[in-house]
């Protein structure tokens, strides 16, 4: 964990998503200069996700292995929330037992933006999907504000990523 940087000391708005590798891929959380998180693949047909930040690391897997819904839980094996994708709808919903609950979705039908939102806080961060880009294939965009605010943004924010990968990984199987 001392690898990566702390989210309390950024400085700037717009956090680009490097990927590292071809046939395992693994994506880094970067300013340019420090590193701010990894997201890897483990596991037989990449259903189990580590997020690592300097806050902790989380794993992220199916909770049963026909259901849409994801249990993050740390590495000691302690479920901290569930992520639930609605039916029907673009809307992924995540809550955590710190208490916060949030909507991760794209607020428009082609755009490709996502963004987490919570009732209280408004947009909590937005993640970026590039077209034809695979080196950096996403931009995680932050508002300064919420760094303070919301003590699970670097969670949220490698969240996103395994979120957006989850549904390029469903359309590419579904044409």
């Amino acid at each position: 964990m001392d690898q990566f940087r702390s989210f309390d000391q950024l400085r700037v708005t717009e956090l680009p998503v490097l990927r590292h590798g071809f046939w395992r891929p693994w994506y880094e959380l970067t300013d340019g200069q420090f590193s701010y998180g990894k997201l890897t693949y483990t596991g037989a047909l990449k259903r189990t996700c580590t997020l690592e930040t300097n806050g902790g690391s989380w794993i992220v897997k199916r909770k049963s292995w026909v259901g849409r819904k994801l249990i993050i839980e740390q590495p000691e094996g302690v479920e901290i929330g569930t992520i639930t994708p609605e039916i029907w709808s673009r809307k992924i919903t995540i809550e955590l037992n710190s208490g916060l609950t949030a909507t991760f979705y794209n607020k428009k039908i082609l755009s490709r933006t996502y963004t987490w939102v919570n009732d209280q806080l408004g947009d909590i961060l937005n993640v970026e999907a590039k077209l034809w880009s695979r080196k950096q294939p996403f931009v995680v965009k932050i508002d300064p504000n919420m760094i303070k605010k919301v003590p699970e943004l670097p969670l949220l924010a490698l969240l996103g990523i395994n979120l957006v990968l989850l549904k390029q990984a469903e359309a590419a199987a579904a044409s």
